[in-house]
């Protein structure tokens, strides 16, 4: 389920924070305690990353969200969907005993994107190994970024609205250590028209697209396993991640928009110089199955852009199938911030048999990230690609 501790506003000041202002309030601090020295070498001992002093962890412990479980109110900056710009809000978190969660929380964005979520989560159960989830959730897209099909497709785009209501659950199964099962199944209710305010030429590529106009309800079951070595699914340094999911769309209300979808992710993390600076190598394969007298509505095809084609805009190429890998050169610079060099490459095809790596689209860039122990909290980064450059502020949704 969707963590709801997201305090994007103190995280950026947290960036500033770090990079600008610690050489000149070190000059300003008093001296540190033997024991908080102590502390500190002890902290260093065995490590090469440069450790935060006592005054600055003081400092910043009021600015980064906890590694804890949230609990109570508090601002959460939602992730609605991928093109929303920021998106305050409010959200209420209560445990139960044992280990369970009920969450609300509510975000509006400045693109005018919307989203209500009630989600639950049960505590551990048959000896640990197994957790219930389910949620029920509004969201609103009013526009969404469309593009023509293909990775050939001309940079040029119109907007569609989306809407979608959501009432899942699912069950997560991990037997031993690093190996996990999902399974799960929720009821779907797609609306979709083109943007408020379109251009002409943009309603004709509206029209174009596969299923543009349709109102699709689904029943969505899922199911995946994963071999999951990684420290964190929300920051690691050391680890792998291997996973299959296999999709089952079957639209409940007749038409010829039921499919199949399969997703194939492979992640590794090695270490460079330990403790200091690692190597980290993703590739993602996403492909659709569906009849001759079936369609893939084009709102749930495989897409590539933003979030691992970070040259090019978000939503960039779409199709029936897809495929995208990425290198990171990551330093562990600070004990709370990363430097990061990347490269990204993908495309997207109509036919399976194309999924290979020969005429990728690509793009090259720097970022730093600010994270605790267990999760990322905001990125931002540099990216070029054929199509221009990129800036990118990301709050990232973690602990899904």
């Amino acid at each position: 389920m969707t963590r709801f501790h997201h305090p994007a506003i103190r995280v950026a000041s947290a960036v500033l924070f770090l990079v600008v202002s610690e050489a000149a309030s070190m000059a300003q601090e008093p001296a540190a305690s033997a024991k908080e020295q102590n502390d500190g070498q002890e902290e260093k001992a065995g490590s090469p990353v440069p450790f935060l002093p006592p005054w600055a962890k003081r400092r910043l412990s009021g600015i980064l969200p906890a590694d804890g479980p949230p609990h109570g109110f508090m601002v959460a900056f939602g992730d609605i969907k991928r093109g929303s710009g920021f998106a305050p809000g409010a959200g209420y978190v209560h445990p139960w005993s044992g280990g369970g969660v009920v969450a609300l929380k509510g975000a509006y964005s400045i693109n005018n994107y919307k989203m209500v979520q009630m989600a639950a989560q049960s505590a551990p159960l048959a000896r640990r190994q197994l957790i219930l989830r389910g949620r029920a959730r509004w969201q609103d897209a009013p526009s969404v970024r469309l593009y023509a099909l293909g990775s050939d497709s001309p940079d040029v785009r119109t907007g569609y609205a989306e809407t979608k209501t959501e009432v899942s659950g699912e069950a997560a199964w991990t037997p031993i250590r690093f190996l996990r099962f999902l399974g799960g199944v929720g009821l779907e209710q797609f609306d979709t028209g083109l943007a408020h305010g379109a251009a002409p030429a943009g309603a004709l590529l509206f029209a174009s697209m596969p299923g543009a106009g349709v109102d699709p309800r689904y029943l969505h079951g899922q199911a995946s396993a994963a071999f999951d070595s990684r420290d964190n699914p929300g920051y690691s340094r050391h680890g792998s991640l291997f996973s299959a999911t296999l999709h089952d769309f079957h639209q409940t209300t007749g038409g010829p928009y039921s499919f199949q979808r399969a997703d194939i992710v492979g992640e590794q993390y090695i270490s460079i110089v330990p403790n200091r600076s690692a190597v980290f190598l993703s590739v993602h394969v996403a492909t659709t199955m569906v009849g001759s007298d079936r369609v893939v509505p084009f709102f749930l095809l495989p897409d590539l852009g933003g979030r691992d084609l970070r040259g090019f805009s978000d939503y960039r190429f779409r199709d029936r199938h897809a495929i995208n890998w990425t290198a990171e050169y990551r330093w562990f610079a600070l004990q709370f911030l990363d430097a990061a060099i990347f490269y990204d490459a993908g495309k997207t095809a109509a036919t399976r048999s194309s999924i290979d790596f020969t005429g990728l689209a690509s793009s090259v860039g720097v970022g730093v990230r600010l994270h605790s122990t267990k999760s990322t909290f905001v990125r931002l980064e540099l990216a070029r690609s054929r199509e221009g450059l990129r800036f990118i502020i990301a709050f990232s949704p973690v602990g899904q």
